[in-house]
Parts: C-alpha cells; sequence; structure tokens
C-alpha cells in the first residue's frame, strides 16, 4: 500500500484539488494533516474516507512527521494541498516496481510547476550535486516507509528545506532510486515557501549540508554556483528584467515534444 499524505493549512480550495486528484484505489491510503482553522476544511474532511488529523501542528515537518506515524503503507509520498496528481498509474507503476526489485528504495518522476504567473515549467529531476540543490523532485518521491524507520522523520529545525535535508540524509547513506522518466506525474503550485524565500531556504541548505558532513569540495563549490544564480536573478528583478527572466526559465523548461 501507498499511503499519500497531504497536509493543509486554511487552504481549502488547494486542499479539495488535492483529494480530488486522488484516485480511489485499493492500495492507496490518503492521510491528511490539517493544521489551521478553516471551518470549510473541517466540514470537508468529515466525509473523506481516509486517515485525518484536525490539530495544530509546529510547521512543515512536523506535520509530514504526522502523517507518516499515522500511515500505514509500505510506501510514502506527500502532495501537498494545492498540488495535483495528474497521472494516477504513476502510483501503480511505483507499486509494481517496489514489489519486483527490493533493491529499489525510491521512486521518482518529473512534475509541472505552474509558477505565479500561471506559466507551466516542465521540471525534470537536476541528478546534480547537492550543492546544486535537489538531484530528485521531492512531490514525486515515493518512499519506503522502512527508509523513515532507518534514517528518522523530517528535521523540525529546518523551516523550508526540510525536503532538501531528508534527501541528503538518503544520499548520505547510498539509498537506490528508480527514475520513471517518461513521466509528468504531479502538478505543483509554484508559490512555496522556498520560492519566496529562497536565498534563506539556500543557508538552510547549507545548515544540512554541514550538520550531515557532506560539506565536501564538490557540495561547496555547488553551493556557490547556487548563491550566483540566485544574485544574478535577483539583480534582474531590481532591475525590472522579470519578465526575462520568465522568459529564460520557461524556454529551459518547455513542454516535450512527446506531450
Amino acid at each position: 500500500m501507498i499511503s499519500i499524505i497531504t497536509i493543509t493549512y486554511n487552504d481549502f480550495k488547494g486542499l479539495k484539488k488535492t483529494l480530488g486528484s486522488i484516485p480511489d484505489l485499493d492500495f492507496i491510503e490518503s492521510v491528511v494533516i490539517n493544521g489551521g482553522t478553516d471551518k470549510s476544511s473541517f466540514e470537508y474532511l468529515k466525509s473523506h474516507s481516509g486517515i485525518v488529523i484536525n490539530e495544530e501542528d509546529e510547521g512543515i515537518s512536523d506535520a509530514f512527521n504526522k502523517g507518516i506515524k499515522m500511515s500505514t503503507g509500505q510506501s510514502i509520498m506527500f502532495l501537498n494541498s494545492g498540488d495535483e496528481l495528474i497521472d494516477p498509474e504513476y502510483l501503480k507503476n511505483a507499486e509494481e516496481i517496489f514489489e519486483r526489485r527490493n533493491e529499489i528504495d525510491f521512486v521518482h518522476s518529473s512534475l509541472i510547476l505552474t509558477d505565479s504567473v500561471g506559466t507551466e515549467l516542465f521540471m525534470k529531476p537536476a541528478f546534480c550535486n547537492l550543492g546544486r540543490g535537489l538531484p530528485y523532485l521531492h512531490p514525486t518521491m515515493i518512499v519506503r516507509k522502512s527508509v523513515f524507520n532507518e534514517i528518522g522523520l523530517f528535521n523540525k529545525e529546518y523551516k523550508i528545506a526540510m525536503d532538501f535535508d531528508f534527501v541528503a540524509r538518503l544520499v548520505k547513506k547510498g539509498y537506490k532510486d528508480f527514475y520513471l522518466s517518461d513521466k509528468f506525474v504531479v502538478k505543483m503550485e509554484g508559490t512555496g515557501r522556498s520560492i519566496d524565500k529562497e536565498f534563506n531556504a539556500i543557508k538552510e541548505c547549507f545548515n544540512s549540508l554541514k550538520q550531515n558532513h557532506l560539506l565536501n569540495l564538490s557540495n561547496i563549490s555547488g553551493i556557490t554556483v547556487r548563491i550566483i544564480l540566485y544574485s544574478l536573478r535577483k539583480g534582474l528583478v531590481l532591475i525590472g528584467l522579470e519578465g526575462l527572466l520568465r522568459k529564460l526559465k520557461k524556454h529551459k523548461h518547455s513542454a516535450p515534444e512527446s506531450l
């Protein structure tokens, strides 16, 4: 069974969109962690067939951890409020991979990121060193629950880069991935905290690398490049060339011809 954990905070519209995209299949378990006080969300979740926790939390990491603890599946996916699963077959494919290949610890794929003005960016994993950022796209990752038992839950010290810190521990331990390269499986809203506060995210990533003893030459070089690129993007915005920056991103992440 795959447990899909959805965390939400006063986002009724996004919550409905997300839960509506999860297929009703016998090997899928939906776990919702609602940390807000929105009355519409409370009423909507009364009829939800999955597991629901309505209580205040200490932030994203804490909400993720509550979902992991409440889940009963052998593998876990995180689909946050506002995000959509656009390829239900992906879940079946992942389940088959886990059943067939015991050496695979997590399955991942590609996603479509909708930016703040509605532009769709077709994102594939970077497979970069950790200094450059996430090598895998966290919203697409389906991870065996046993991995969390071995390396621990999300670190509540991180308010933005908790997914990076988790992946850093995955990489450090050498867990094996399986990339489904022919799919875009999640549509993600690009208005999250890690985009609005990118420099703070970079600082948290640096702290994670340091904490996990991963500040080698390659990762130091990578994070230096990341800071330089961030500074260039910030500079373009400051001089009024945000439109050019958006065009460059759209060109880099344009839709594949096969779609």
